[in-house]
């Protein structure tokens, strides 16, 4: 299954002839992929309960992350701390495990509600904190709210719990930079700001006409893109402005979009944008076969342009993360494939991608 590289800019056809690494880790929809911090491996996580570690380099599979006792439910988020030590895991049954890198089982947190995204602070070497958010759930015991938390790694212990204030239910949250904020998507189309200490709401944005799926920093945290199924990408500054730098309007609807590592690089910066998603799966079968559109785009975040595409999944791409060195992405589908991508040497050296 070559995977061919269209570029759209010109009017010849460039077809790249990259060869992806076809994954079938996964039984389930994917949830998430991410590179740890060194780039030399990335996990995987889906809807049927498996956290994949792989190699980066050969794709091999080292291990899973299973948690004592019954296997997971979904698994809707995984991180891992910069140093590599340890994995962090949100399922859809309410807990919070925490692993050492190797897969023992440290922690079982009992959080409540269905948890949809997990995050460690960003801090390098003081990572001692997980952001959280969950949707409500009724039990015979007790209605869990809507909440978005801060919890303690070691000991564990619960710093921080937003639900009162919380409009709605938040997809995503993820720290802002500096540890000093988190920041929270929702599916009403608003990117909301909250103080990390207090849990005061700072800034409220309304981002999008459609719910806001994805959200991605660069390294330093201070330019923001957001994503939506109202089919467009914009990208924020994250000073005490919150403005926004530029929107990028596709023709599909997004899940997920993100900022090449390469854009501040001094020699040869890539100032450019992976998106893709696709037609949601239940509304795939009344439309013709490959109107689908479930390719990653790469789009130019300057002149605000489609470079061009890199055919993809079998169904819409859930999920998708560069490598640490930007010669690369890997992307998680619907389909419940991983597609593992690198870049072939006209990346690097065609005028077409600058």
């Amino acid at each position: 299954a070559g995977s061919s590289f269209t570029s759209t800019r010109g009017f010849e056809r460039l077809n790249a002839n990259m060869k992806p690494y076809l994954l079938h880790i996964h039984d389930r929809p994917l949830t998430m992929v991410k590179f740890n911090y060194d780039g030399d491996f990335f996990l995987t996580c889906g809807k049927d309960g498996d956290c994949c570690l792989m190699r980066a380099d050969d794709c091999t599979r080292v291990g899973t992350y299973h948690p004592v006792g019954d296997k997971a439910g979904a698994v809707f988020a995984i991180d891992v701390t910069m140093d590599s030590k340890y994995v962090v895991t949100a399922t859809a049954d309410g807990k919070l495990i925490f692993y050492t890198f190797e897969g023992e089982q440290v922690h079982s947190l009992n959080h409540g509600g269905i948890l949809k995204y997990v995050e460690f602070n960003q801090r390098p070497g003081e990572q001692n904190m997980v952001v959280t958010c969950n949707d409500k759930f009724k039990s015979s015991a007790e209605l869990v709210p809507n909440r978005i938390m801060v919890w303690q790694f070691q000991p564990p212990k619960k710093l921080l719990s937003i639900d009162n204030d919380l409009p709605m239910k938040a997809t995503k949250v993820k720290w802002g930079p500096f540890d000093e904020t988190l920041v929270s998507i929702f599916e009403e189309g608003y990117i909301i700001i909250w103080d990390a200490v207090k849990g005061t709401k700072i800034h409220q944005m309304d981002a999008h006409k459609g719910p806001v799926t994805g959200l991605n920093f660069t390294e330093d945290r201070m330019l923001m893109i957001s994503c939506s199924k109202d089919m467009s990408a914009k990208l924020w500054s994250m000073d005490e402005e919150y403005t926004m730098v530029k929107s990028f309007e596709t023709d599909r609807p997004l899940n997920d979009a993100a900022i090449s590592p390469l854009y501040n690089a001094e020699k040869d910066p890539k100032y450019h944008i992976l998106m893709g998603g696709g037609q949601d799966a239940k509304d795939v079968t009344t439309t013709a076969g490959s109107s689908g559109k479930f390719e990653t785009i790469l789009w130019n975040m300057v002149f605000g342009e489609e470079i061009g595409s890199v055919k993809g999944h079998f169904g819409p791409m859930n999920t998708l993360a560069w490598r640490r060195d930007g010669k690369g992405f890997v992307t998680g589908g619907e389909d419940g494939y991983v597609r593992v991508h690198n870049w072939d040497k006209d990346y690097f050296t065609s005028k077409k991608f600058e």
